[in-house]
């Protein structure tokens, strides 16, 4: 599916709200009273990666590591494991920026880094 000059556009400045949005959360993270925000930051996160990805074809959806990213931080902060949220919001938010949207003939590819979001390591799990 060949991807619009108007759609590409929209997509970029997608990719730009996702930067502005994991600029917010890193801003937040050291905060335990903004937990909830940051939530609702990720959540917004996930829904315009997810709504990027419904430009590529099907084999390119991979976005699975990000939810369990996001949900990762959920936990710590319903834990109550600020230090561990933190560190997780600044995994979860530069690998989130490392993803690349490479725009092709054929559409949109997408190209993810080779991040682990599990930190199994951290928590001895």
């Amino acid at each position: 599916m060949e991807i619009t000059e108007k759609e590409r556009l929209m997509l970029t400045k997608k990719k730009e709200l996702i930067c502005g949005l994991t600029l917010k959360v890193l801003d937040m993270a050291h905060d335990p009273e903004c937990s909830l925000e940051i939530k609702k930051t990720v959540t917004t996160i996930l829904s315009e990666l997810n709504t990027i990805a419904s430009y590529s074809n099907s084999k390119n959806h991979g976005l699975d590591r990000f939810e369990d990213g996001a949900n990762i931080i959920f936990k710590h902060f319903d834990l109550k494991e600020y230090v561990l949220a933190e560190c997780m919001c600044e995994v979860f938010c530069n690998a989130v920026n490392s993803v690349r949207f490479d725009f092709t003939k054929k559409g949109l590819k997408i190209r993810f880094p080779k991040i682990n979001l599990n930190l199994g390591f951290i928590t001895n799990k």
